[in-house]
């Protein structure tokens, strides 16, 4: 036999009160982060001094932005990067795998219609890898630290700002194929794509708020059992 709890106009209340912030920080959990992916073309030049300096990816083109639903076209869209500097190699299956250090910088300029502009500002928030040399190209990839996107590119894109993270990846190919390293080499961008995404955290005054009232209904609940 299941016995019907009896609750007062008061417990219902804070009870209800209850449920509506359960239901807001659910909803706020489940929020998905939206993705903005700039498209990087053919162009530009790719090169590396050798010991422990950075590699540098100078006025690589991009020419589309997209939220994986709305595709904008980027005018005069270039990318620049430095990584961090060479840190250390070593030989893999398709040749072998160089690590440069975190930091350095990217930035991508262009026009989305309101004139030349910094779309997307960002650093390296841990170690670039750098995979070499299957059939004379190489893959290029790390994860973003994003400084800054731009607020009508963010608009167009339902983007909410700021940005906390995001990937990089390219790919290259070589006029000096590099052969180990450690070892200088140069050649230029042949496309890729870098994604940014917005993530959407739970405001910490729902966590206190929803905690409290959590408290008030326990402590009126053990009230009416008395």
């Amino acid at each position: 036999m299941f016995r019907r709890i009896h609750m007062s106009r008061n417990n219902r209340w804070f009870a209800g009160v209850g449920v509506l912030v359960a239901s807001m920080a659910l909803t706020a959990v489940g929020a998905e982060a939206v993705p903005i992916n700039f498209g990087v073309g053919v162009g530009g030049s790719v090169s590396y001094d050798g010991g422990s300096n950075p590699l540098v990816i100078t006025d690589a083109p991009v020419s589309t932005v997209d939220n994986e639903t709305t595709s904008l076209p980027i005018t005069g869209g270039l990318l620049n990067l430095s990584t961090g500097n060479f840190t250390s190699g070593i030989a893999s299956t398709s040749g072998f795998q160089s690590t440069y250090a975190g930091g350095g910088s990217l930035t991508l300029v262009g026009n989305i219609g309101s004139g030349v502009t910094t779309l997307l500002s960002a650093s390296f928030l841990g170690p670039v890898t750098f995979g070499c040399c299957l059939l004379g190209s190489s893959s290029l990839s790390g994860l973003l630290a994003v400084n800054s996107v731009d607020a009508t590119l963010a608009s167009l894109l339902g983007f909410n700002l700021p940005a906390t993270g995001g990937a990089l990846g390219l790919v290259q190919l070589f006029e000096i194929i590099p052969t180990a390293p450690g070892v200088a080499f140069s050649g230029f961008q042949a496309g890729g794509a870098i994604t940014v995404v917005d993530v959407i955290p739970l405001p910490p005054a729902v966590f206190l708020m929803g905690s409290g009232l959590a408290g008030l209904v326990g402590l009126q609940f053990c009230r009416s059992k008395r």
